[in-house]
């Protein structure tokens, strides 16, 4: 019987060090981790691909028939938050600066750049997931500080037009046979003959002085995607999402017709394609 109860003393204490530990395996306060947004573009179910300005080979082809191809495709993507499966939000540091070091939150995902379609986010709380959110476009912050540097600054290429109109966030760039732009030539540029641009932006709604056209137009979009499954962010764990952006979608849903459409230049020309970007991107899917 003395034995018997040494046996059943030394359980509980087994069982009591055991719970200690599984209640140790609880996050710990502070806790922080990285995830990766990997970009991928398409063109319906064939994966993007440029060709070189004045090519007159036509990969693609709308849903109204008409062939073209690209030869520049990218965003600006800002303001990126996870959402909690708890609804817990945790928004990206953003910050302009002068300083390209400083530039924090903002980044431009090129076709042409494989590096730049890979976006790590830093310093999240960790914990599960179930959700990212972020912007297309650069809104009035990234606008109205003035002078900024790094991908935001248009002496290093970004895509600024001026103060009222504000950055392009996002570019398509390509050509068609059924594009009626002219060939046009200037001091070291050129426009090759049936080419086409896309260029979607603008940060805030100007009212016209009476009998003017609407120039300025508030086009940055808010993309909200649901993961195909949670995932779990800590000091361990990296997860990644693949986001696919569809270009197509974006010129069968505003029933593009490259003869009509082929220099898109001001916001308030490209309001109909960004009305569309939401339904542009989706979640293919994660890895944990």
């Amino acid at each position: 019987m003395k034995t018997f109860n040494i046996i059943i003393l030394s359980s509980l204490i087994a069982l009591f060090f055991t719970a200690c530990k599984q209640n140790d395996e609880v996050t710990p306060a502070g806790e922080v981790g990285e995830m990766v947004l990997k970009f991928d573009n398409v063109v319906g179910d064939i994966d993007l691909q440029l060709n070189e300005k004045g090519s007159t080979a036509y990969p693609y082809t709308t849903n109204s028939g008409q062939p073209f191809n690209l030869t520049e495709m990218g965003y600006y993507i800002s303001k990126v938050q996870l959402i909690a499966e708890d609804g817990t939000v945790h928004e990206d540091e953003m910050n302009v600066s002068a300083n390209a070091d400083e530039v924090k939150g903002y980044y431009q995902v090129l076709e042409s750049n494989a590096s730049s379609q890979f976006v790590t986010l830093k310093n999240i709380p960790a914990g599960k997931y179930s959700k990212v959110s972020f912007t297309i476009g650069i809104s009035e912050e990234g606008v109205q500080e003035g002078a900024a540097g790094g991908i935001l600054d248009p002496a290093e290429g970004a895509w600024f037009w001026n103060w009222n109109a504000g950055y392009i966030g996002f570019l398509m760039e390509g050509a068609s046979p059924n594009s009626n732009q002219k060939e046009v030539q200037g001091d070291g540029w050129k426009i090759f003959e049936n080419s086409f641009a896309i260029h979607v932006g603008g940060w805030k709604d100007v009212t016209p002085a009476a009998g003017e056209p609407q120039k300025f137009v508030n086009n940055v979009k808010t993309v909200t995607l649901t993961l195909d499954s949670p995932i779990t962010v800590s000091e361990k764990l990296k997860p990644e999402a693949h986001i696919v952006a569809d270009v197509l979608k974006l010129l069968d849903n505003t029933n593009v017709d490259f003869g009509t459409t082929y220099s898109i230049h001001a916001p308030a020309l490209g309001q109909p394609f960004a009305e569309q970007l939401p339904g542009v991107f989706i979640v293919h899917h994660v890895h944990q």
